[in-house]
């Protein structure tokens, strides 16, 4: 008795899986970073009519046309891209096992991204715990703004991600390919130095603040979009800012040092506070809202055994 027909087609399809490789993996990265069959070709070190063989093998396995080819070279196809997207997290995944590979007696490698001021008290809380523990492991740390470490975390270059995720972040992101777990919640306030006029006021309206000069990260920061909403809020233009600062803790020290004005997260402005540097102001035309840190993992990498340890003591830090 033969097999149903879709058996048969689970079946053949499962053995051509079990016959690509590397190389047809790489394929559609190639051509869509090299925008030709004849260079990609050129970059694995075969032949043209080789690369075309591989093309043809590839989509025969995902049962779809990847790439147009014209006189000017091959794109992909809507299909291709899609599929590329995947395929670039699983050749990231690859470089990674091969990389524990050749260093059996270490732990491999956990790739962090984090915002900057999840290095103000929360990830070293999370380190500390690590460290106290058996098996605290290696871990690599990348900073940057929360948008790009999320894409970087779907590309499969990051394990973990510590952040602020809204609809600002999530726009063109796969989110549903993500874990996501809030850590806590925060705000961000206007900040000024410990002995700056304003900080001896019980309510700083936002016309007083206009008076003074501001110290403001980028236009593309979360920081700048809640200096400008200070402002639009209050039902006034935003001063023109004097000093554009992206680094966090740059920014809160020239602060402490001057009259100037800054918005920052309500963590790290605590954390100078109490070494009497600067002060948050006060008033209600100050309330910027709440933001939430959440440990964001991809869901095929949520299991492994140091982004589990990581997450819990996340967690413990964050409670």
């Amino acid at each position: 008795m033969r097999p149903p027909e879709s058996s048969r087609r689970v079946s053949a399809s499962a053995y051509r899986t079990d016959r690509l490789r590397l190389r047809h993996l790489r394929l559609l990265q190639l051509i869509d970073r090299r925008g030709s069959l004849g260079s990609a070709a050129r970059e694995l070190g075969v032949s043209q009519p080789a690369v075309t063989l591989l093309l043809r093998e590839l989509e025969a396995v995902f049962e779809s046309r990847l790439v147009e080819r014209g006189p000017r070279g091959g794109r992909l196809t809507a299909a291709g891209a899609l599929a590329l997207e995947r395929l670039t997290i699983a050749l990231v995944s690859v470089e990674r096992a091969m990389e524990a590979a050749r260093t059996p007696a270490s732990e491999p490698v956990l790739r962090v991204g984090c915002i900057q001021v999840v290095g103000v008290q929360l990830l070293p809380a999370a380190l500390a715990r690590l460290d106290g523990t058996a098996a605290p492991g290696r871990v690599r740390i990348r900073e940057g703004r929360a948008r790009e470490l999320v894409a970087a975390l779907c590309a499969g270059e990051l394990d973990c991600v510590i952040g602020w995720m809204d609809e600002a972040v999530a726009h063109g992101q796969p989110v549903e390919q993500l874990e996501i777990e809030p850590l806590r919640h925060g705000r961000m306030q206007v900040v000024a130095a410990a002995t700056h006029p304003l900080a001896r006021r019980r309510s700083v309206s936002a016309e007083e603040l206009a008076r003074w000069r501001w110290i403001v990260p980028p236009p593309e920061s979360r920081t700048h979009a809640a200096f400008l909403r200070l402002f639009l809020a209050n039902g006034r233009a935003a001063p023109p800012v004097t000093i554009e600062c992206a680094a966090l803790h740059t920014m809160l020290h020239l602060v402490a040092q001057s009259r100037f004005l800054a918005v920052a997260p309500d963590a790290a402005v605590r954390a100078y506070a109490r070494r009497g540097m600067v002060a948050a102001l006060k008033g209600p035309a100050l309330d910027l809202g709440r933001d939430t840190v959440s440990l964001m993992t991809r869901r095929d990498s949520a299991t492994l055994p140091a982004v589990r340890r990581f997450k819990k003591a996340l967690l413990a830090a964050g409670g």
